[in-house]
């Protein structure tokens, strides 16, 4: 029956159903708009990552790509690629490996984790891809497929086999030059766009670079005080300008100051090269640079000796052949006035720095070095020369100092020590080509020969080098009057007083020319006995000696007063030109100009109980007369 109470009761159970309809609605609703939501996202992360990930039913069949992946695949859209397997993408011997291991997955219910395959496509072109497959479950924890996803390592595969092909490279090397890099270990790190060194990165680069926590640290900062300042700041402009996109990698390479880059740490000393490449996000924009850090040090020291071994060589070719152009008997004396004057030298070495007397000393070793420079010259032993004159320089500067120290002892000893190690090397040569240190001594009239083809080289050599022309006039000296015990002397005497006349005496042939002279200048060397001395004359037809340049000279040395110095007669000033310092020279340099080379003279002539004396006249000639006893003191 239809009561009031039932239509009641009837509207509120209707209203209460439709409210429960219109909740579980919402809730429906609400449900997919869940799965709608977790689609969207599903979809869009398939689509943004950039690797490869696929969902295969139970028969290996494709039913789900990201966009990456069918980009891979060669695809223009998803429905290009679904229902279908690797065997209708990729080779069969791939495609079969691929398939078994999915396989292998779904039935034992074991994931495939980071596994490297290789892949051969269409065209012939190769590729890596690092891949990680797992069974794919529905809801009752059935398998029905798997999903996998791919990293594409081709880039780290081509590095890696680029390195492999440089190591290889590497051991060649070695085996070549016998003692070429063992291994090359090789750091490697990545840096922001601040210049950080990420938190991964090689072992090796803590090796190499002897940083224990390279990581979260300023790349820059970690250069600080190992390589040069310079180095440093081309460094961070080098780095800055790899973020300008713009700027060409490649060009940009070339700029690279961190190539075989001097490293200091912890007083040890390597040659590093690093290596900066770009990364890139998706959007092909900079993020930062992939570095590496290779140890070349053995490289460095090799190339280096290589390169010291062949100038050695080349320098004792050239000694060799200088040495086989000198005559046996002059090369024996020219060693054995070596060993004489640097034995000298190594006595007044050892007491220089506490000996009161200095500044005699140093101008004893000057006497010594010039004498051996002047020797040299004689032999067109050119490195000799070289070698002394650098010796020279070096007494000029502490020459300036009141107190030598053990500091410029050291310093002078350096370069002393130079002079022996050649000496002792240009021994050895000799002993190899010649033994001649036994040979016989052969005639006077032999050696008389050679010293005069010596003089006359000197003469030409000189007169090229100063654009001079000169003869040498030598009818009136015989050998067989020369004291035999002395001919080392007389040898010396001429060499000086033969670069005297091309460098301060002889003029050029256009003076020459103005002055009505022959266009040759002319060198006269007479001998002769007189009351049982050997007198010998040398003289050339010079400008003459300037004895007003003389005084100026003596004058400004300080030596003596301007009084006293005014009181002197033409021979007191002449005779000025035998103090060391005083010469009519501008400038110095290999030949002449320092002011010792009459003073050396004078000493020795002194020594034996000789004199000199001097006869000028300006523009016409100087002449020098020097006694020297017969008889042996």
């Amino acid at each position: 029956m239809n009561t009031p109470d039932n239509k009641i009761r009837y509207k509120k159970n209707s209203r209460q159903g439709t409210e429960e309809l219109k909740g579980k609605i919402k809730q429906l609703r609400s449900q997919i708009n869940d799965l709608e939501r977790e689609k969207y996202m599903f979809r869009g992360l398939l689509d943004t990552i950039p690797d490869n990930i696929y969902f295969k039913d139970r028969n290996s069949g494709f039913i789900m790509v990201s966009k990456a992946g069918i980009a891979w695949f060669g695809a223009k859209k998803l429905e290009d690629i679904i229902g279908k397997t690797d065997f209708d993408i990729f080779t069969s011997e791939h495609a079969q490996e691929a398939f078994d291991d999915e396989q292998r997955i779904m039935n034992t219910n074991t994931p495939l984790i980071n596994k490297e395959e290789k892949e051969t496509w269409e065209d012939g072109s190769v590729t890596w891809v690092s891949t990680s497959k797992v069974p794919l479950k529905d809801a009752k924890n059935r398998i029905t497929g798997i999903v996998g996803i791919s990293r594409n390592i081709t880039e780290k595969k081509q590095t890696e086999a680029k390195l492999k092909r440089y190591r290889e490279n590497l051991e060649k090397s070695k085996q070549e030059t016998d003692n070429i890099l063992k291994n090359v270990e090789e750091g490697l790190f990545l840096l922001d766009n601040n210049l950080t060194v990420a938190s991964q990165h090689s072992y090796e680069l803590i090796h190499i670079m002897n940083e224990k926590k390279p990581a979260n640290k300023n790349f820059i900062d970690l250069l600080e005080n190992k390589i040069s300042q310079n180095n440093l700041e081309l460094t961070q402009r080098y780095l800055d300008l790899l973020f300008i996109d713009k700027h060409d990698e490649t060009m940009l390479e070339q700029m690279n100051p961190l190539t075989e880059v001097e490293f200091k740490n912890n007083k040890q000393i390597k040659y590093l090269t690093f290596r900066f490449r770009r990364v890139r996000n998706s959007r092909n924009n900079i993020t930062g640079l992939i570095a590496t850090v290779n140890d070349v040090t053995k490289e460095v020291n090799l190339a280096r000796s290589l390169a010291e071994q062949k100038a050695d060589s080349k320098r004792r070719m050239d000694w060799l052949l200088s040495i086989l152009n000198i005559d046996p008997t002059m090369l024996k004396e020219f060693v054995a006035s070596v060993q004489d004057e640097m034995a000298r030298v190594d006595r007044i070495m050892q007491s220089l720095v506490s000996s009161k007397k200095q500044k005699e000393l140093l101008e004893a070793i000057y006497r010594s070095i010039h004498t051996i420079k002047g020797n040299a010259s004689l032999l067109e032993l050119e490195f000799f020369v070289e070698q002394a004159h650098r010796i020279e320089d070096v007494i000029e500067s502490l020459r300036e100092k009141r107190h030598l120290g053990t500091e410029a002892k050291k310093i002078l000893s350096g370069q002393v020590k130079g002079i022996y190690k050649t000496y002792d090397e240009l021994n050895e040569l000799i002993d190899h080509i010649s033994n001649i240190q036994y040979q016989f001594r052969p005639k006077r009239s032999y050696e008389h020969q050679v010293l005069i083809k010596s003089i006359k080289d000197l003469i030409e050599r000189l007169s090229k080098k100063y654009n001079k022309n000169a003869t040498l006039d030598h009818k009136s000296l015989s050998g067989n009057i020369i004291p035999y015990h002395h001919r080392l002397l007389i040898r010396d005497i001429l060499v000086q007083l033969v670069r005297n006349s091309l460098y301060h005496g002889l003029e050029v042939p256009a003076i020459r020319k103005a002055l009505k002279k022959s266009k040759n200048g002319r060198i006269t060397i007479t001998g002769k006995i007189r009351n049982n001395n050997f007198i010998l004359i040398y003289e050339d037809d010079g400008r003459g000696i300037d004895v007003n340049r003389l005084k100026k000279q003596a004058l400004s040395s300080g030596r003596w007063s301007e009084s006293e110095i005014n009181k002197w007669k033409a021979k007191e000033l002449l005779d000025s030109i035998y103090v060391q310092g005083i010469s009519t020279a501008d400038s110095a340099d290999e030949t002449g100009g320092r002011g010792v080379g009459m003073n050396i003279i004078k000493q020795k002539i002194d020594k034996i109980g000789g004199h000199i004396e001097i006869e000028t006249k300006q523009n016409q000639f100087t002449r020098f007369t020097l006694t020297i006893p017969s008889e042996k003191r």
